[in-house]
């Protein structure tokens, strides 16, 4: 079910302003931003479940190149739009979805839309922007990395090394960018991302790269654990919503 949280909310230069929605469950958050370029490097978005953070601070630049990658929404200079996709969260009775902006340069018009309480589906993940060069992050799905500043590196030559329990390897940032440009359904500095990681088993994954190389951010989407209440609510939601089918449709 989309939902809106806020549209054209202005946000005053360094400040922040946090959306608020009471679901029973969390499937997407959907942000756009009617600014200028400096938006997307001074902008960070923070996503929490009660007190449990799903996307952690992640800068708008960032979670740009990802929706470019996986959404093939194009932003522009004055236009930016993020759709973040968080499987499905479900709630208990006393959590409510915040989404928080923290901006640097004044925001005129900042729109805030969600997907909620999509019945019978509990695949709960989470996006974690990591500044370390070294680094070891848990059930890993997939990896793309950049520069926190925007600069291009699609000349960035200096490997990263990833590891996982079954399998290791040392590509080149050069080639993370080969394979993000060739990928990307999106427009989106195709020169500026790179695509490290796409798994279709989640895998706890070790990164380490040159502290002199121009990425210095690594984004990854990880599965979360399932919990007990989660699964019951989810089989619970899914057997209203198929009763209320006739029996031909079921």
């Amino acid at each position: 079910m989309l939902v809106t949280l806020g549209t054209n909310q202005a946000i005053a230069a360094n400040s922040s302003h946090t959306y608020t929605y009471s679901p029973q469950s969390v499937q997407k958050v959907m942000l756009k931003f009617d600014d200028d370029a400096a938006t997307a490097i001074t902008t960070r978005i923070t996503v929490q479940i009660g007190s449990k953070t799903i996307c952690n601070g992640i800068s708008l630049f960032g979670l740009s190149g990802l929706t470019n990658f996986q959404s093939g929404f194009t932003s522009s200079s004055t236009d930016h739009r993020v759709i973040l996709n968080f499987g499905s969260h479900q709630l208990s009775a006393n959590q409510n979805l915040y989404v928080t902006v923290d901006t640097v340069v004044a925001q005129n018009a900042v729109d805030c839309s969600a997907i909620v309480d999509t019945p019978g589906v509990y695949n709960p993940l989470k996006l974690t922007e990591y500044s370390d060069n070294t680094f070891t992050s848990e059930f890993v799905y997939t990896a793309i990395s950049y520069d926190s500043g925007s600069n291009v590196v699609d000349e960035d030559n200096y490997v990263c090394e990833i590891r996982t329990a079954t399998e290791s390897s040392a590509p080149n940032f050069i080639s993370a960018n080969s394979w993000y440009s060739m990928t990307s359904i999106g427009q989106y500095g195709v020169s500026s991302f790179g695509f490290l990681l796409n798994k279709n088993i989640p895998e706890t994954t070790t990164f380490n790269y040159s502290s002199s190389a121009v990425t210095n951010r690594i984004l990854v989407v990880q599965a979360m654990p399932k919990g007990r209440q989660g699964k019951a609510k989810a089989i619970q939601s899914q057997r209203i919503a198929m009763n209320t089918l006739p029996a031909s449709l079921r």
